[in-house]
């Protein structure tokens, strides 16, 4: 890590550049956050500040949650809501005794970013959560929190984020997942396998296997963009370790996918970027990996003179809503124009 990053972190939190540095020395054990590759820890260390309130210190080694780009890319928000979420489960088992064969379940999250992420330098990106866990439930058997964090690089304020989470005993775990689980209808194709992919450029991305987005069957499209949801059991990121359920951050790229397709229809002029600023996610069943899931998106209203709309995404099984998010972006031009989406690819 730069010494300037060290000392500017050092300042703003009243520690001496050592303790800074202690912080970032490398990446908890990869179990700490319910990782099975070490490359996908971007946790380092986190404190008890007062009751309930954390410092939580991370290194951000990628500038893409997916996969790295280069070319100086700015750091991927993603990264923040992924470090939140690997927050939540290192403080649950550190300093609230939750055991570790407990499943985590995804509640809600939402996040907004009040300046442009650094872009990703020759060195990892250190970053800090000033965090305060808020009790969600009285229930003995259940334990609920809210996470609020602040996130900050080089001693900058750089936005915010929250996540509310249950964690719960293995017993209840397995009532609650399979209580609502749906019929299977005849015929349905497991993970998205004959659904034919949008171009990677057009979902921010440039490999074939990080593109979440499936026309659907009939090709049909309504008053709503729809798409199927593609997925691949074995992706590094997304499919990091076995789950159950469909990941619910594989839904949030998918749904940040749909916004990057649906955003230049919806806005006067059109350039080629859009970044995401805000979102606000919901998520209120689980998804079965073996039946299909349609996404569908539309713009909502402005609310204030002069923001962009928001893009309203929902996840569809069977019927059932499996999660919705509204995401807000700003619309930007490529920093080099003629080079579609400004990948390095």
């Amino acid at each position: 890590m730069h010494d300037t990053a060290a000392s500017a972190t050092a300042h703003r939190h009243g520690t001496t550049t050592a303790e800074a540095r202690q912080a970032f020395t490398g990446p908890l054990p990869r179990g700490a956050v319910h990782k099975a590759a070490d490359t996908e820890v971007l946790l380092t260390n986190a404190t008890c500040t007062g009751k309930d309130r954390y410092t939580i210190a991370a290194l951000w080694p990628r500038d893409h949650f997916l996969r790295h780009r280069g070319g100086g890319a700015p750091s991927d928000p993603f990264l923040l809501v992924e470090t939140v979420r690997q927050s939540t489960i290192y403080l649950s088992h550190r300093f609230y005794g939750v055991p570790q064969d407990h499943p985590f379940v995804l509640c809600d999250l939402d996040f907004d970013l009040e300046r442009p992420l650094p872009p990703q330098g020759n060195s990892p990106l250190p970053v800090l959560l000033e965090a305060v866990c808020i009790p969600t439930t009285d229930n003995p058997r259940r334990f609920g929190m809210r996470l609020e964090a602040t996130a900050y690089v080089d001693g900058l304020r750089i936005g915010r984020a929250s996540l509310h989470w249950e964690a719960m005993p293995p017993r209840s775990y397995q009532r609650v997942r399979f209580r609502s689980t749906p019929t299977r209808t005849a015929g349905a194709t497991s993970e998205g396998a004959e659904v034919t992919p949008l171009p990677p450029m057009a979902v921010g991305h440039c490999h074939d296997q990080d593109v979440l987005l499936g026309w659907e069957p009939d090709g049909v499209q309504g008053p709503e963009l729809s798409w199927r949801l593609r997925m691949y059991r074995d992706h590094p990121v997304l499919f990091d370790h076995q789950s159950d359920h469909i990941p619910g951050m594989l839904l949030l790229e998918a749904f940040r996918q749909a916004a990057l397709t649906v955003a230049p229809r919806v806005t006067v002029p059109a350039p080629r970027l859009w970044s995401l600023q805000k979102l606000s996610a919901s998520f209120t069943s689980f998804g079965e990996l073996d039946l299909p899931v349609t996404l569908h998106a539309r713009a909502t209203a402005r609310e204030t003179t002069g923001e962009y709309p928001g893009i309203n995404v929902t996840a569809l099984q069977e019927g059932r809503t499996l999660a919705s998010a509204v995401l807000r972006g700003r619309l930007n031009r490529p920093t080099h124009p003629g080079r579609e989406g400004d990948l390095a690819c």
